[in-house]
């Protein structure tokens, strides 16, 4: 399955603490990393009043603190026909 609101992502550890996480957006989409207490989410959605998003994508970079020992991402692309993807997610351990 491809995704068009999802460019390359990885992640990777910094140091004992933290993950870095990388992924890349289409230029007119805007993402909200949101975490829990065992997880983070990566929202991913069109800017207002946009209807269809770009080829051009653009770099993003968070780094995060690590949630019991691991990294769990889940990325979720708000689709412009109102579906979720909720897919691809991640689970790294120590």
């Amino acid at each position: 399955m491809t995704y068009d609101m999802l460019g390359l992502f990885s992640f990777s550890k910094v140091n004992a603490d933290d993950f870095e996480i990388c992924f890349e957006i289409p230029d007119n989409c805007f993402y909200v990393l949101t975490p829990s207490a065992t997880s983070y989410k990566i929202d991913i959605k069109l800017n207002p009043g946009e209807t269809q998003p770009s080829t051009t994508f653009v770099g993003c970079k968070e780094t995060v603190p690590i949630l019991n020992n691991k990294l769990i991402a889940n990325f979720e692309q708000y689709k412009y026909s109102g579906v979720i993807l909720k897919k691809p997610s991640g689970t790294f351990a120590l």
